[in-house]
């Protein structure tokens, strides 16, 4: 009785693997535009049902970060085809879904404590565009507005917008610094792990005290490539992050030489629990790299210190700047490692 059944289902299961494509459609968008979703879908049209890459149409719409969530299904037609039907779960809600903001303190080991509102816009017109602003007082006082847009024509042309200004005291020099600034930058996707950024920004910062005050004006050439094989919204929890990113300096009032700094960082993520565990332990080992060179300005040197090198360790303050046996803390090139146990605690529905 088994076998029987056995060869009654056979070719059954042969037929399904042989269902062709026919149509493609998707429902359930009121606010997107339809051309954001169909860009994403890749599955071919007149070819047998591949739900490896319906799945990855899937998780690709997903990483979108606009959908609350994505269902495709294959629906048979009268001709023995069938239509691949990718169903649209929008954000329904304005406040939580579109947006995102309000109130909230901030805390860097720079400049301490600060207090403001801000908020971020998502899918703006219902072409995956992005406006972000705020302001907050305190340890920096700053304001500022952007804009971005992942694809905003060709082959995944990417373009960002940002404008600001703002004042802190300077953490260990004895300054007050004000910067405004404008910046820009093209982008460009090669695949799904492989982005590219090529832009500049224009500088206008000071730095005051009582008996001084230097102005820098320049434009600072910038460009970065990143290499992500992580599934950042599906799986996040394995795989290697790349970055190469260079930043220029160059005085427009040509008093000053030009400096360029070379940034670079190579991380790795291993996902140490199961697959079925929503909840995993994530191991993640780095390594940074910042090179500079050109003019040694000491108004623009990094310094050790903050949660970006030594987790606990406060940043320096002028005591320790002007302490000689703490000045391997102060310089223009520096390396930094970390090793990290990480758990997912909120896991994606």
């Amino acid at each position: 009785m088994k076998l029987r059944g056995f060869f009654f289902l056979l070719p059954i299961l042969c037929l399904c693997q042989e269902l062709v494509v026919s149509e493609i459609t998707h429902k359930g968008n009121t606010l997107t535009k339809d051309y954001i979703i169909t860009r994403e879908i890749q599955h071919p049209v007149g070819v047998p049902l591949d739900s490896v890459i319906a799945i990855e149409d899937q998780n690709r719409l997903i990483n979108l970060g606009i959908f609350a969530d994505i269902k495709w299904r294959a629906i048979p037609l009268e001709n023995k085809t069938v239509r691949l039907e990718y169903e649209i779960l929008e954000n329904a809600n304005f406040i939580g879904g579109r947006f995102f903001g309000g109130p909230s303190p901030a805390y860097d080991e720079e400049t301490g404590w600060s207090f403001g509102v801000g908020g971020v816009f998502k899918n703006f017109r219902g072409r995956n565009e992005q406006i972000a602003g705020g302001f907050m007082v305190g340890g920096r006082n700053t304001f500022g507005i952007g804009f971005t847009n992942p694809w905003i024509t060709g082959d995944h042309v990417s373009l960002s917008m940002n404008m600001g200004k703002g004042e802190y005291n300077h953490p260990y020099l004895p300054y007050t610094v004000q910067i405004k600034t404008v910046e820009l930058n093209v982008g460009k996707y090669f695949g799904e792990k492989r982005k590219t950024f090529i832009g500049f920004e224009i500088e206008d910062m000071d730095f005051l005290n009582d008996s001084t005050q230097l102005n820098y004006q320049y434009f600072a050439p910038q460009g970065t490539f990143i290499y992500d094989s992580r599934d950042l919204y599906a799986n996040p929890t394995k795989g290697i992050l790349l970055k190469q990113a260079f930043m220029g300096r160059i005085d427009i009032k040509g008093e000053v030489e030009n400096n360029f700094t070379w940034f670079q960082s190579y991380s790795f993520y291993k996902r140490l629990s199961s697959l079925h565990n929503s909840r995993p332990w994530i191991l993640a080992a780095g390594v940074k790299a910042m090179m500079s060179f050109g003019e040694q300005d000491h108004h623009f040197m990094g310094a050790m210190g903050e949660s970006g090198s030594v987790r606990g360790w406060h940043y320096p303050t002028h005591i320790n700047y002007n302490d000689p046996e703490q000045s391997y803390r102060f310089g223009f090139h520096n390396l930094k490692s970390s090793v990290e146990l990480r758990k997912v605690i909120v896991p994606r529905i």
